[in-house]
């Protein structure tokens, strides 16, 4: 795991607004250790260009993603590191007694409920105008998909190494009542983001044989307790 800290000359953990240092730690070993910093400063008449630029360098030096610990947590700079994908901490006193482990728990948890919040979006998402495929007048009308809502549904499949995708179908309409195999899979197999996509659930639904043809794949289909597993992945070019 990942923290950013910024302190200030005293080594103190400090606002932004203070000049200082951005010393970004490291618990992958199992001990925090120090393994980039970069002197920051932020001038007091900067405008909202300033800011960005001088954020999208912390991005570019640091990446994003991580917890970012300071002396405060509120403004427009804290707003615009959320924006960049920081989860933004305060704390106070000197960095030598913070309790980094502490943080770094607090901050795994907020990651999984932002997570679990993000996925409890993406199905929301994934329909966004209405069009096409009416059921009958009164009935419900499927919608059109829209890039934003392709990608959402991306998020319902876990990433493995190698580009491979995991979707656990039985997990997924647990979650969501109304969800479909149609809404669930159809998006993520024509996007083909995978080098192969592996599908779990109790049975594979009746339209699935004919679009993975259409769509230059192939399955290989095996038992799974009470259910399958579908290993989805190009067709070999003969």
């Amino acid at each position: 795991m990942k923290m950013l800290v910024h302190v200030d000359a005293r080594d103190q953990i400090a606002d932004v607004r203070t000049p200082g240092t951005l010393r970004l730690f490291d618990n992958a070993s199992g001990v925090w250790r120090v393994i980039d910093e970069a002197a920051f400063a932020l001038s007091q008449t900067a405008d909202l260009a300033a800011i960005q630029k001088l954020l999208r360098g912390i991005v570019e030096r640091f990446g994003a993603g991580c917890a970012f610990l300071s002396g405060a947590n509120r403004g427009l700079v804290y707003s615009l590191l959320q924006e960049q994908g920081f989860r933004v901490w305060q704390a106070c006193g000197p960095l030598a007694a913070l309790d980094l482990d502490a943080f770094a728990q607090r901050d795994a948890e907020l990651a999984a409920a932002r997570e679990n919040e993000a996925r409890d979006r993406a199905f929301v998402a994934l329909f966004s105008s209405p069009g096409g495929c009416g059921a009958g007048e009164g009935g419900p009308t499927r919608k059109r998909r829209t890039p934003e809502g392709v990608d959402a549904v991306h998020t319902l499949a876990e990433s493995l190494p190698d580009g491979r995708l995991r979707i656990d179908l039985e997990a997924v309409f647990a979650r969501y009542r109304e969800a479909n195999s149609v809404d669930v899979l159809e998006p993520i197999l024509e996007a083909r983001r995978f080098s192969s996509l592996e599908i779990l659930c109790d049975h594979l639904p009746r339209w699935f044989a004919a679009k993975i043809a259409t769509l230059g794949l192939t399955a290989e289909i095996t038992p799974r307790g009470a259910g399958v597993r579908a290993l989805v992945s190009p067709a070999a070019k003969s």
